[in-house]
């Protein structure tokens, strides 16, 4: 089954409307360019373009499809070269549009810009990679031992001074990585050199069907991404986690937008710190 990429759906709905007079009053509306990128260390940029649409038009794949942006020139530079990213497809996703990069790729404590040119417009952000923080250990744990389902538990050492985010995908069931329940995370939470223990829960999947269940089901290979990040990436995630997990309707459109750090549109460009591992929940 295709996975619409969340943050383009959230984003869609979130950025709908800039106050609360546009949202009674259906007056105005003026769209946004969402901008969804990343880059993390060895591997080349990929970047997703759209509008941002109007709150109360129905949301299906025409809609999704309507709003995709093909036809900018998005390019990202570290300094000393710079890439145009070229659209290709990606089946696993809805829309399957994607802007990708081939020859740059991601280095630790280097900086990256972005830019996309679209209709007169130039859109830019600008994103580091941090250093990654290794695992010590993950372990797949039940309840009970007659239990389906249980929870991955982590350890590692504390040993960044920014940002954390857990994501995971499950193989064969889903193809893009969401972040893990409560998977944003200050460094400075814990003591620095801490060995640090906590249980990954599932984070929330909203399209095409909703999955707010928060195991993994025994037999499943889960694939775990542990990342660092700036603070801009954790001010937008912990805002994304916020708006899902905190009393707020994650299908109806918020009164407040996102954090972002792109200048002339919305959404996230952000670099990341990675190491991703294989998880069998046996």
């Amino acid at each position: 089954m295709k996975q619409i990429s969340f943050i383009l759906f959230f984003t869609i709905l979130l950025f709908s409307c800039d106050n609360r007079e546009q949202i009674i009053g259906y007056v105005d509306y003026m769209p946004h360019i969402v901008v969804e990128g990343s880059i993390e260390n060895n591997q080349p940029a990929m970047v997703m373009l759209s509008w941002s649409g109007a709150f109360d038009k129905k949301m299906d794949t025409a809609f999704l499809l309507n709003h995709v942006i093909r036809s900018a020139k998005v390019s990202v530079s570290d300094g000393e070269q710079t890439e145009v990213l070229t659209l290709g497809t990606n089946w696993d996703y809805l829309p399957p549009y994607v802007y990708y990069g081939t020859d740059l790729k991601g280095e630790i404590g280097k900086s990256y810009r972005l830019t996309i040119e679209y209709q007169g417009k130039t859109i830019q952000a600008e994103t580091c990679i941090s250093a990654p923080v290794a695992l010590e250990s993950y372990t797949f744990i039940k309840r009970n031992p007659t239990d389906t389902t249980g929870h991955i538990h982590i350890k590692f050492k504390n040993t960044s001074d920014l940002y954390y985010q857990i994501a995971t995908r499950v193989d064969k069931k889903e193809q893009i990585y969401t972040p893990s329940l409560y998977g944003n995370f200050r460094a400075n939470q814990f003591e620095k050199g801490e060995t640090v223990t906590l249980q990954v829960s599932k984070g929330p999947i909203l399209y095409p069907k909703a999955q707010f269940s928060t195991s993994f089901v025994e037999g499943d290979v889960v694939y775990l991404k542990f990342k660092t990040m700036q603070k801009h990436g954790y001010d937008f995630w912990n805002d994304w986690q916020n708006e899902v997990i905190n009393g707020k309707n994650p299908i109806f459109p918020a009164i407040t937008s996102l954090k972002s750090n792109i200048e002339g549109g919305i959404g996230i460009w952000c670099g990341y710190g990675v190491y991703t591992y294989r998880v069998e929940t046996k």
